[in-house]
């Protein structure tokens, strides 16, 4: 399989409400080896199945589903976890915060592919992974405290908006993300370090762990001659996901491929991917993509809400003020928000939807099968995507007044 040849990369600054945000030339060069992309497939409304839902269901911030068809969500409040069975019945809810034993101070996301049939959520605080699929019985949990992992060094390296970090499991191991980088050099070596984190895979029979691969190794910087400016770093996003019981695949953003890298953290070929999915953005739609940290800054809290006009007015204002040249913003943004495989190996897509605003993904995604064959799969609006199995999509359907409810849509027949 040919590889994509890095290109060497240029930096420009962007200026933002009196920051200078650098954004870094680094679009890979060579000709796409994904193949042709197949014609979309658009899953309709009508499609989807819902499963169950709950008056205390208010943001699914993550969900599982397990080998028997049952399902549970963690939610963005008390209870955290809601189960569901395969016919929809309720399989309880529980979870609250607090430092105690049986109390959750920081859940982060479910462990990818459970835990013998179990399912597992990495919080934070607690530096464990915790079962939360039997809510009857005495509660189970692994710590990953370690020489090799000690406590705060389970970074995500995802958005620095959000606390969600990814583990998954890699047949009788956790991979984990894992950094030891700090604020001590700024925000930029900070971000910079998470980007080149190492992924440890951890058994939790035997409590051993190993470095599956130093990803700051492994990956080429991204931001090439990138030169550090007060109130800018890049927004760029470590995407990996298990593809397997033997393969781990991480997004390289300078090569513009998934990499893999088998259980011994031996490489594997590459796969290379499409064109990116945008080389141009206008001052608009990069104000609405970072008007959440923007939005932060203004008003102190990340979790506050401002008014729709005063939002509109900000969301303005940060438009007047961005300088840069279509393709140096492009460059910032990230190309693709998220990354999952199914139990099959087949690759699931998200790029970076620019008409939605923030640094999320819309409707669309790009699905790869494992001999190569590519096609989009558009899902109906107000659905979002959070697990891929081999026929159906599960995530979280929302009504015309936004309440939630766990849902899925099948498949048509590859």
């Amino acid at each position: 399989m040919r590889t994509v040849a890095a290109s060497t990369s240029s930096c420009a600054a962007v200026v933002l409400s009196g920051a200078a945000f650098l954004a870094c030339d680094g679009a890979p060069g060579g000709d796409d080896t994904v193949g042709e992309i197949g014609a979309p497939i658009e899953l309709a409304s009508a499609a989807i199945e819902v499963l169950g839902t709950s008056e205390s269901l208010a943001v699914v911030r993550d969900l599982e589903v397990l080998p028997d068809g049952s399902v549970w969500v963690l939610n963005s409040q008390e209870p955290y976890f809601m189960g569901f069975g395969a016919d929809g019945e309720a399989l309880g809810a529980h979870g609250s915060p607090g430092g105690g034993p049986d109390e959750f101070p920081m859940p982060s996301a479910f462990v990818a592919g459970g835990w013998e049939g179990e399912a597992w959520v990495l919080d934070l605080l607690h530096h464990a992974l915790i079962r939360i699929s039997r809510p009857d019985a005495d509660s189970e949990q692994f710590s990953l405290a370690s020489t090799s992992v000690p406590r705060g060094s389970v970074r995500s390296g995802m958005s620095m908006l959000d606390a969600s970090v990814r583990t998954a499991r890699l047949g009788r191991e956790i991979v984990v993300p894992h950094s030891t980088a700090t604020m001590q050099g700024g925000v930029l070596q900070f971000r910079f370090g998470l980007l080149g984190a190492d992924l440890i895979a951890v058994d939790p029979e035997t409590g051993g762990t190993r470095t599956l691969v130093a990803l700051g190794d492994v990956l080429e910087d991204p931001s090439g001659d990138f030169s550090a400016s007060e109130g800018g770093f890049p927004l760029w996003y470590r995407l990996w996901a298990s593809c397997g019981e033997n393969l781990v695949r991480v997004y390289d953003r300078v090569t513009n491929q998934l990499r893999g890298f088998d259980g011994a953290g031996t490489e594997v070929d590459p796969i290379d991917l499409p064109p990116v999915p945008f080389t141009e953005v206008s001052p608009r739609q990069f104000a609405g993509a970072v008007f959440a940290l923007r939005q932060a800054e203004v008003t102190g809290d990340v979790a506050a809400r401002l008014t729709r006009e005063d939002s509109l007015r900000l969301l303005n204002q940060m438009a007047d003020m961005v300088q840069g040249a279509p393709h140096e913003l492009a460059s910032y943004l990230p190309r693709y928000v998220d990354f999952r495989c199914d139990e099959n190996g087949t690759i699931w897509l998200q790029p970076l939807d620019l008409d939605t605003g923030g640094l999320s993904g819309g409707p669309l995604w790009l699905r790869i099968e494992a001999d190569g064959a590519a096609r989009d799969v558009r899902l109906p609006e107000r659905f979002d995507a959070l697990r891929f199995t081999a026929s159906r999509i599960w995530g979280v359907s929302r009504d015309e007044f936004d309440r939630p409810s766990v849902a899925s849509i099948p498949l048509p027949p590859r």
